[in-house]
């Protein structure tokens, strides 16, 4: 072979290497979002502001971490996340500030109040992805999805296949299990609970949990203690950040007819891992699904001397 044509080769034989190792810079990509709007990206995102924490930590799983380039200031997890700049709050973030951070793409969640603004973000011709879980898959979705944006599929599909082995195995050594019913107790002034239209509903289900309020209208209905009364669960579950334990055991004390109260099967999970749909999500469920083991485990060692008595 010619030496200029086995140069030649060589050359050509590089640039494949080269590409192959960036397969997804060689074309566009294109996701659909929860809201069915297409996005189409030229060029896989280099630029992304998050709107919301649990969507800084789901860019993060997927891979694009670091091509977060702005977050809503309460974005706190990875550690790496509080490093990113502030587009402003909850109730604070501007068009202007997200502009200045010249994104090539946004992410936005369609239950935090962002409504006008991504309608005015896309007015500008910057592409918005919005968010809306209400089932444990749609963390997994979202992931895989922010995978394509980024170019980063290969670590976000790893992520959402090992969020959903975890969520499967969770299933299938509690789901079967004998139901226990609870309240779960969003707030106590005034007494705020939650249906199972939304992500903690599926947690509920797979740790073999019923929970009193399920088919009540909404996402976040506000309850009477009658109607608590009245349906009597097992248990209450709450996140460990909605009251501390002293002040919320104190709150109950004054209902010992509840069984929940009665038999202190007064529950908690961190907040982080019950309320943000993450990953992280599964090491909650984990947690309440132990926990309502336990209820089970103390109700069935109870129930023989019930019965004895019934006969007395």
């Amino acid at each position: 072979m010619p030496e200029r044509t086995r140069h030649l080769a060589v050359c050509v034989l590089a640039l494949i290497v080269a590409f192959a190792g960036l397969p997804a810079l060689a074309h566009g990509v294109s996701v659909t979002d929860f809201q069915d709007h297409r996005i189409t990206l030229a060029h896989p995102a280099q630029r992304i502001v998050a709107l919301a924490p649990h969507l800084v930590e789901n860019l993060y799983s997927a891979g694009a971490g670091k091509r977060i380039v702005g977050a809503e200031a309460d974005s706190d997890y990875p550690p790496a996340a509080r490093a990113i700049p502030s587009i402003g709050g909850y109730h604070s973030m501007s068009v202007e500030a997200i502009v200045a951070q010249r994104p090539d793409l946004v992410v936005a969640w369609a239950s935090g109040g962002t409504a006008d603004l991504v309608a005015r973000l896309r007015g500008l011709g910057i592409p918005v992805y919005v968010d809306a879980p209400r089932h444990l898959d749609d963390i997994a979705r979202a992931i895989e999805d922010f995978g394509q944006l980024a170019g980063t599929s290969q670590l976000a599909d790893r992520a959402a296949s090992v969020f959903r082995q975890h969520i499967a195995k969770l299933r299938a050594q509690y789901a079967s299990r004998r139901p226990v019913s609870l309240f779960f107790e969003v707030w106590h002034q005034p007494l705020q609970t939650l249906s199972d239209h939304g992500l903690i509903g599926d947690v509920i289900r797979i740790c073999g949990g019923r929970n009193i309020f399920a088919d009540a209208p909404g996402l976040a209905p506000r309850v009477s203690m009658e109607s608590v009364l009245a349906r009597n669960p097992e248990a209450i579950v709450a996140s460990s950040t909605t009251v501390d334990a002293d002040r919320r055991a104190q709150a109950w004390s004054q209902w010992p007819g509840l069984r929940a109260v009665r038999q202190h099967h007064l529950l908690s999970v961190p907040a982080d891992l019950i309320s943000r749909p993450t990953v992280r999500i599964e090491q909650g469920a984990a947690d309440l699904c132990h926990q309502l083991n336990m209820v089970r485990k103390a109700d069935d060692r109870i129930r023989p001397k019930i019965n004895v008595n019934e006969r007395e």
